[in-house]
């Protein structure tokens, strides 16, 4: 299975990378998510204000952590037009 080490998150919170360890082979990749409001009866009927869908997953594996930050931080600074300090 893999491990989710870190989340990172854009200062508006609406978009977050998650930095994931792979278990088959110990590189690592990310993923970049962007929280999407349900409308207000879709909200009653599901309990829940919204999810966090999945934009992309980077295809780039790397052999440490901080490289994948970088791609991490990279991406989301384009999904979300945000500046990302870590």
């Amino acid at each position: 299975m893999d491990n989710i080490l870190k989340e990172i998150f854009t200062p508006s919170g609406s978009y977050k990378a998650h930095i994931i360890k792979r278990s088959s082979d110990g590189l690592f990749t990310s993923k970049v998510f962007k929280w999407i409001e349900h409308d207000e009866e879709i909200s009653e009927i599901m309990g829940e204000n919204g999810f966090w869908g999945v934009l992309y997953s980077t295809t780039s594996l790397t052999e440490t952590v901080e490289n994948c930050m970088n791609v991490a931080v990279e991406n989301l600074t384009i999904a979300s037009g945000e500046k990302i300090s870590i």
